[in-house]
């Protein structure tokens, strides 16, 4: 069963950045959370955006799944 869940990724640089936006921490809805970071990091590289060693995962958190019994104690609505 493919479930789309909501993940917090957090990349190693780039949390904080005085525009208002950090890239280095995000929430992707996606199937898995290999795929979660790979969304983040192919729009990075794509754009740019900071550098190589920034872009580097720390971790990928499990916030909500689009699943009535999660353990996750929070439903995802889409």
């Amino acid at each position: 069963m493919n479930l789309n869940k909501l993940y917090r990724v957090t990349l190693r640089g780039m949390t904080y950045n005085s525009t208002g936006v950090a890239y280095g921490v995000s929430y992707v809805v996606a199937q898995d959370s290999e795929s979660a970071y790979k969304k983040v990091k192919e729009f990075l590289d794509k754009e740019n955006i900071g550098f190589t060693k920034e872009r580097e995962l720390d971790k990928v958190e499990l916030i909500a799944e689009d699943y009535m019994y999660t353990n996750t104690g929070c439903i995802l609505y889409l």
